[in-house]
């Protein structure tokens, strides 16, 4: 909810997501409790439908959003990134779509660029066997373990992870994501993945203001992947 160029991150996402080329459709999947009431007006205010389900098992609450609808893929992306870039999730959709395969994710881009295309016969399929409390928070944690010499990758022509976090976890990404805001002048207007670089290039003091959760979130999320690895699907 927080303020960003003029408008809540999560309308930023959203109206991001409705510029995919190829995507039908964008649903927030969102806790069913009072306390995110307030995202869901800004949710449909933004264009986006909404599904309310459990707090804890993101993995029911995806599976529950796209269990009626008549789609060969799902898409996802988290509301924590406001840099979104839409070609980028039309081309992982393509390559994925193209493929035949059944599960694709963005790699080596920018933490905040990040993009899954899985199946919905894979969806279901996590669903009903995923059981580690980290499979069914991380929604496709399972996938990634059981499905990883299936998966398709779609990487940049340069390794750019290492030196940048465009998400928003810690108040220090929030300062960050500002000074973007600011120096792209780009409250009407979507600047892709290249126009940030090019404008981070020019400003390398701005990487600064966020680097040392780089490592912080990395680590973290290897704990998550080992821990869960320890218990076998059902």
């Amino acid at each position: 909810m927080l303020p960003l160029g003029g408008k809540p991150v999560l309308q930023w996402v959203v109206e991001r997501c409705l510029r995919i080329k190829g995507c039908d459709k964008v649903i927030c999947a969102l806790p069913d409790d009072e306390y995110n009431d307030p995202l869901e007006k800004i949710a449909l205010d933004a264009g986006a439908d909404v599904y309310r389900g459990s707090q804890h098992d993101v993995l029911a609450r995806y599976y529950y959003a796209v269990k009626h609808l008549d789609t060969e893929y799902v898409m996802r992306v988290t509301s924590d990134c406001p840099l979104l870039d839409p070609d980028v999730c039309a081309e992982l959709l393509d390559k994925v779509y193209l493929s035949n395969k059944e599960y694709g994710v963005t790699s080596w881009f920018p933490h905040g660029l990040d993009c899954e295309v899985l199946s919905k016969r894979l969806l279901v399929e996590s669903f009903e066997k995923a059981v580690h409390k980290y499979d069914r928070e991380h929604v496709t944690l399972w996938i990634k373990r059981h499905y990883q010499e299936r998966t398709i990758y779609l990487k940049p022509e340069r390794n750019f992870t290492i030196k940048n976090r465009w998400v928003l976890d810690y108040p220090a990404d929030y300062e960050f994501l500002k000074l973007c805001n600011d120096l792209l002048n780009s409250e009407e207007n979507i600047v892709g993945w290249r126009g940030v670089v090019a404008t981070l290039d020019s400003n390398p003091d701005a990487r600064e203001i966020n680097s040392k959760y780089i490592e912080l979130w990395a680590s973290q999320n290897r704990d998550i992947y080992k821990e869960a690895a320890t218990q076998p699907a059902k």
